[in-house]
Parts: C-alpha cells; structure tokens; sequence
C-alpha cells in the first residue's frame, strides 16, 4: 500500500515537474535501467487495496478540513458559528484573517489522486465495475469538495503525470456539469455489480463492505447535492443543456433506478480506529498530546442559544455544561467560589452583572477581540476552583465559565465521532428543500422533520435516551421526542419562510461538516452576519479560501487566469466564485 501512495504522489504538479527534470537529466547517462525482480510492483498489486487507501486518507483528511484542523486549513467551523477559538490564532478564524492554502496541503490531494489511479487500475480487477464506481464517485465527492472550496480548479487535464505539468483551472461551471455526468456513470457501474463482490473488496471497503446498492445510493445522494448547491444557478445549467430541477425530479420520481440514502446506517461517513496517531480522531490524545488544543475549541453562542431554544437534546451531547456555573447568590462578598449544595463548584455573585451568562451551557459570542476573557474569566478565580475540584481543567486555554466540547471529541475513537461524508439528515433536508422550490411533489414538513429526527439518530439520541437543558430550572431532564416534534410541527406550521426552517435546522445538522458554508452561501441562511460582534468587514463572512502557494508558484498564469473570473477578480476570501455570482447571496 506504501508503494502505491508514494506512487500517486507523483501525480502532483510540483512532484511531476521534479521527476521530469530529474530524469531528463540523468537520461543522456543511463543506457539501461536496473529493475528489481522482487520488487512488488504497483500493477501487481491488487487494486482494491487503493480503495483502501482512499478511505483511509478521508477519514483523516475530511475531518482536519471541517472541523479539528489547524488553522490554516480548519476555519468553517468558526465561520459557521458552530465554534469559537480562543487562547491563540483566533483572530485567523473567529475575525477571518485566513491564510491561503493549496490543495497538497499535508497531503489533502491524496484521496483524490488514488481515486483518480484506482479508476484505471479498475479495470483489471474482476470487480472492476464496482471498483470503477466507488472511483468515480470518491472522485466527484473530493472534486466537489475542492471547486465549492476554492472556485475553478483543474478538472479535465488533472492528476494525468507528466502530461500536463500545468493543468488548465476549468470552469466551475464545467466541473459541475462533469461531475454530475460522472455519478450518473458510477450509478449505472453499479447497478451492474450482480452477485457479492470477492472477499478481498469486501474487507478493503472501509465503507460499506463492499456493498454496492450502499455505493448506489452514497453516489446519487451526492449527485442531489450538487443539483440543489445548483439551485442558483439553474438558468446558466439550462444553457449548458442541463435542467437542474428536472435532474432533481428524475432521480427522486425513480428509487428503484435511483436509490438515495434515507437511514442514518447508511450514512457515508467513516470511523476512528483509535489505534495510533494516525487513524485516531484528531484531537484525541494521540493525534494531539497537548490539552490546549482540544480546549481552545469552544462552543458556539449562536449554536448553543439556538439548541437551547428549541430545547434540542443534540446541545447535551456535543457540548459540556460549564465547568462552573455562575448564579446570583449572595454570599458576602461580590464574587466566591465555593461548593454548592449538589457538591459542584459554583461562582456565586453578589448581584447581578449584564456581562455574565448564568446558564448551564454557555458559548463565546461572535468574532470577539478578546475571546480569552469571556463570561468573566478571572485567573484567581480558576485557581480557587481547581483547589476545590482538581478535575477542573486549569491548563493552557482553560476558561471554566465557557462550554468546551463534549468528551468524545478528546477520544482517540468514539462510536459517535466519524468523519461524514453524506448523511441522511442532510438528503431529507435536501428533498424538503427541493420540495418547498417546487422542484418535485413532497410532504416538506414530513421530509424537514425526518431529517431532525436523522441527525438526533445520527448522535444515538432517543426518546427518554438523552438530556434536554431546561433554561429555567438549569437542570438536564430526559428528552420527550413527542414533546419534541410537537414543537417543532407547530413551528413549522406557524412560519412563514418555510425555506429560512429548513436551512436553520440543516445548517445545525451540519455540525462538523462543511455542509452549512456551502447553503449559507447560496442561500444566506441562517442570517449569521447579525451575530458578528467584531466582523471586519461588518455582516460580512468569507465566502471561499485563496489559492495557495503550490499553485501560484508552480501553475501561476493558470491560476491568475481562474483569479480573473472572480468577483472582485482578487484571490480572496471575500471574491466570489461562479457559483454564487450574481446571485445577491450570502451577501
């Protein structure tokens, strides 16, 4: 498997470019190469194995993108308001001052190019039908990821070798169309995989075993998605001779051509195994020794007020209650820390402070200046509180009176924590979507509340199985489902921009995921620029990352040519990319 990895990373350009002028250099003095006849050749290998690899470098590589990542490459879930950072570098991600990143960076390309190999190495397989369509579509879900994520990017003369060294950036527009074409072309491989596939496809298949009717319905799910991050531009599509609406329809009129995902246990998403550094989840304590990284990550405000409004069990379970809970108490002097009744430590203040949140969950306001000092953080004060609970973490970015995430996301492995690819609440919310446009014949608020009950599924909450925080009493009780979807039918049914519901409730189902910048963006819901405490450049929340430095110095004038279709034609976050050029959206 090494070989076949270090092999494709040929197919980069600045990887291709250095062999090409090393062997062109060396080639006037060899008159013979010297071949290993041991050597376990990449053609020898069986190509399942890639499939493999594929995944494997998903898994890593997806999760450091959406959600545990540094800086450089992990910004959206600030952008999005799930999180906040604090103690360093938030004013890279909470105030948008992101840094450029190319697409080799630590290694984010991988997937993408061995899917590229193992669509040609497909064909030697005697599952090469399935082999060719589980290619295609890990192909379309990381192209698309990259054009949503930057703009134009090279498509068609892509991880070719040395046959194009400086790959043309293709229209966004292009990109889209081909990879429309190509899930459509993973389906039909699919759909001719008769009978199991062998063992060894069936253990190299990280995803689903080697089933293909799962692979079916991950590869048409996806194209759903990409049909509906269309919905803005369906008169351009229709110019190129594609009906966006009409595809929609197509797919969701024929389940038996076109089966999509609809449970949670067929969601594409991909676990932990929490063995060493590097297949464990991120922020574990192999993957990241130090504490202070797990912990510079807090929660939300518009996350969390948003959970505690609709009294969502899903609050409980990804985000801890404050390590200290403040209440207006008097006990003598202004502030103490001391044991409540319940044998907690709480800060007890004298009267009441406007800047204090007193709630049991509490998340860092919007793009704050000084994130550090939020809620009243007071050095002495963590001191006294850890005297009195050593639990109390009081290391590097402690802030005891600020909600860190929930514990399973410092695991090594957790059964609830997997890099997600495509879920099923998101498809529901995208036929609710879909319906609510008039784009196919659906129960939308039927649809809207199977994907809030998918997502509570996704996070293995049930009725009475999990917590709901009463804001007036500050306790956790046990979450009533029936409850539950009452409230939220009738606010479904009492509300006027049906489309705003959705979207709210989606973008909160996108947590850990990308998928919330990308319908924010097309659509400007949820209305997140309100919240921007210190934004600098007022409402406004970056709308694509800047080409990185692989490309400038390796492919420049391809690169300025894909600058120039921008708007402004600049290479920043704040340009728009085709995809929502002209559209007055998100802002």
């Amino acid at each position: 498997m090494e070989t076949i990895i270090r092999y494709n990373k040929k197919c980069g350009v600045f990887s291709c470019m250095l062999i090409a002028l090393v062997l062109g250099a060396c080639k006037e003095n060899l008159s013979e190469l010297n071949l290993n006849p041991n050597a376990l050749t990449d053609d020898k290998v069986n190509p399942a194995f890639v499939l493999t690899g594929i995944l494997a470098g998903t898994t890593g590589n997806l999760a450091e993108l959406s959600f545990t990542g540094n800086v450089t490459q992990c910004v959206i879930p600030q952008a999005m308001q799930y999180t906040q950072r604090d103690y360093l570098e938030f004013v890279v991600t909470n105030q948008f001052g992101w840094y450029t990143i190319s697409w080799d960076y630590r290694g984010l390309h991988q997937p993408l190019s061995n899917a590229c190999y193992l669509e040609t190495r497909a064909q030697d397989s005697p599952d090469s039908l399935f082999l060719k369509g589980a290619a295609l579509t890990m192909q379309a879900f990381w192209y698309g990821m990259q054009t949503s994520i930057w703009g134009d990017i090279p498509y068609s003369q892509a991880y070719q070798g040395s046959a194009y060294l400086q790959p043309v950036f293709d229209a966004q527009q292009d990109v889209f169309a081909g990879l429309l074409n190509n899930l459509e072309q993973a389906n039909r491989y699919l759909m001719q995989v008769s009978g199991p596939v062998s063992s060894t496809v069936q253990d190299a298949d990280l995803l689903y075993g080697g089933e293909a009717l799962l692979w079916r319905k991950f590869a048409n799910s996806l194209r759903l998605r990409y049909l509906l991050r269309l919905s803005e531009k369906v008169a351009d599509m229709q110019a190129a001779g594609i009906d966006v609406p009409g595809e929609f329809e197509k797919m969701v009129s024929d389940p038996a051509t076109y089966p999509i995902i609809v449970s949670s246990a067929e969601n594409a998403s991909l676990s932990f195994p929490g063995t060493n550094a590097g297949d464990s989840y991120p922020l574990g304590p192999l993957g990241s020794p130090s504490d202070h990284e797990f912990y510079r990550i807090k929660a939300g405000a518009t996350l969390v007020d948003f959970l505690e409004e609709q009294r969502d069990p899903r609050l409980a379970v990804w985000f801890r209650p404050v390590a200290v809970q403040t209440l207006v108490r008097d006990k003598g002097a202004d502030v103490v820390i001391a044991k409540d009744t319940d044998g907690r430590v709480k800060r007890f203040l004298k009267t009441y402070r406007p800047d204090i949140d007193t709630s049991l969950f509490v998340g860092l306001k919007i793009a704050l200046t000084d994130p550090n000092s939020y809620n009243g953080f007071d050095a002495a004060q963590l001191s006294q509180a850890n005297g009195l609970d050593p639990s109390i973490y009081n290391g590097g970015a402690a802030n005891p009176f600020v909600s860190y995430l929930a514990p399973m996301y410092r695991a090594d492995a957790d059964p609830l924590v997997k890099s997600v690819m495509l879920s099923a609440a998101e498809i529901h919310f995208t036929l609710a979507e879909a319906a609510n446009r008039g784009w196919i014949q659906r129960d939308v608020l039927q649809d809207y509340l199977a994907g809030i009950f998918a997502s509570l599924e996704q996070y293995g909450i049930a009725d009475g199985s999990a917590k709901v925080y009463d804001t007036k009493t500050h306790q956790l009780v046990d979450f009533d489902q029936a409850d539950f979807r009452a409230a939220l039918t009738e606010e479904f049914q009492e509300t006027t921009d049906k489309e705003e519901l959705i979207l709210q409730q989606k973008w909160a189902a996108s947590f850990t995921t990308m998928e919330g910048w990308f319908d924010w963006r097309r659509t400007g819901y949820p209305r997140l620029g309100t919240n921007l405490v210190n934004g600098p450049q007022g409402e406004k929340i970056p709308v694509r990352y800047m080409y990185g430095d692989s490309e400038l110095n390796y492919n420049r004038s391809n690169t300025e040519a894909a600058v120039s279709r921008l708007e402004p034609a600049t290479n920043e976050q704040w340009s728009k990319m085709w995809l929502i050029q002209g559209t007055g959206n998100p802002w």
